[in-house]
């Protein structure tokens, strides 16, 4: 298997786990909470792995500390979405918004250049993502959510491109993955700590393995997507990734029972016709 398929396979295992840990963030009680449970797990088990890696140099250093400030950011506006929107309009926003940014800022920052059937797939991707917003009528009550998650979105765009080029100048990519989540997992349960330190105390008496089980899985998932930028073009992965809202949209109907319906068939079609697409390109 040469390294675009492996990078294909791990992005979409990855997509798995992305959706199902946003989806235990959108079920907590407290969104600030659940997610400070999800960073302060991923944080512990890092920290217990640093050993294993030497510390980065001043240049990787430079990326960490960048991606965090970003990182940091898409959270906070990620909370601001959960709480006042559903997951299964503001989940496919999210993620639709970072392919074609991701494709933007790959080709001028990068120097990546995308084949016409690839770059193709990246827009047939983004469309089926972003139709799954309209598969219920638009609302007032609606244009707040939709709005934080396209900042979050941008976010994503954003330390995705940092993180590609941070993790291609890192000795190796756990070194960058370790060091990464270290700094960028302290913010959160940070803020929660100093915010509502007995809501948090409460939280991890009585939730801890929600948080646990969160924290596993997005720290498996992004490990994931670390690797594959590694291997193939940032815009490709980062579409790829994003194929996470079908599964989100499953998970919607089934546990927040949010209506699947035709369109949302639809949309996965679409989705499914970008991934093809980029598969051939490959």
């Amino acid at each position: 298997m040469d390294n675009s398929n492996i990078a294909i396979t791990l992005v979409l295992i990855s997509a798995l786990m992305h959706a199902t840990w946003n989806a235990v963030v959108r079920a907590g009680s407290s969104r600030l909470m659940t997610l400070a449970m999800v960073d302060g797990t991923a944080l512990l088990i890092c920290l217990a792995a640093l050993p294993l890696v030497n510390a980065p140099s001043l240049q990787v250093w430079g990326y960490v500390l960048v991606s965090v400030v970003l990182n940091t950011a898409y959270r906070l506006f990620l909370i601001k979405a959960y709480e006042t929107g559903d997951f299964g309009q503001v989940y496919p926003v999210m993620r639709g918004v970072p392919p074609v940014l991701v494709a933007l800022f790959s080709y001028v920052l990068l120097n990546e250049h995308l084949s016409f059937h690839a770059l193709g797939g990246v827009l047939l991707i983004c469309v089926g993502i972003i139709s799954l917003t309209f598969v219920r009528r638009m609302t007032a009550r609606m244009f707040k959510p939709i709005l934080m998650a396209v900042c979050a979105g941008t976010f994503i765009a954003s330390y995705t491109v940092v993180d590609a080029k941070g993790v291609r100048a890192s000795e190796t990519v756990l070194q960058y993955i370790l060091y990464l989540t270290v700094f960028q997992s302290i913010p959160i349960p940070a803020l929660a700590f100093f915010k509502k330190r007995l809501a948090f105390a409460e939280a991890i008496r009585n939730h801890w393995k929600v948080g646990v089980m969160g924290g596993v899985l997005y720290l498996t998932s992004y490990g994931l997507v670390l690797f594959a930028l590694s291997l193939d073009a940032v815009a490709k992965v980062s579409a790829l990734r994003e194929t996470s809202v079908i599964i989100g949209a499953i998970i919607a109907a089934l546990f927040f029972h949010e209506r699947f319906g035709w369109r949302r068939m639809l949309s996965a079609f679409v989705i499914v016709c970008g991934i093809i697409l980029i598969k051939v390109s490959t």
